[in-house]
């Protein structure tokens, strides 16, 4: 993890209310995004929406939100050993610690990220889509 990565995430945690349960969100949605062999802008307007749902009237935490996810695929982007498997590792491990947290997931938002241009990223999306499913089949009870 880059140092301006680390500093915007300690930020976080001191200035966003319940920064972690943002952080977790925002890595189930990097993880639907890196899926994709490119991620476009068409994508993040998407995300954007989405994010405008979950929190009605709060702007700044729809940006917060939206920054984190392109913090995460930038470090992906950026680090050799940060990648999707990683991500989808330390989700994993979010849901072990607290499982509350599979009640983030909205798989109809994550519906809403699957590709319909490219066959190939569509399938890989599926495949983590799947991934979230079985998570939260685990961790609900």
């Amino acid at each position: 993890m880059s140092l301006k990565t680390h500093l915007l995430s300690v930020f976080r945690g001191i200035f966003v209310f319940h920064h972690r349960s943002l952080e977790f969100r925002a890595k189930i949605f990097a993880a639907m995004l890196l899926a994709k062999k490119e991620i476009v802008n068409d994508d993040y307007k998407k995300l954007i929406k989405i994010t405008k749902e979950i929190y009605k009237n709060d702007n700044a935490r729809v940006g917060i939100l939206i920054n984190t996810v392109k913090e995460y695929v930038k470090m992906a982007e950026t680090y050799k050993n940060f990648s999707l498997d990683t991500l989808l590792k330390d989700i994993d491990k979010e849901l072990k610690v607290h499982k509350r947290y599979a009640s983030k997931i909205n798989f109809e938002h994550l519906r809403m990220l699957i590709s319909t241009e490219d066959e190939d990223d569509a399938l890989v999306q599926q495949r983590v889509y799947e991934f979230f499913v079985n998570e939260v089949k685990i961790y609900s009870n």
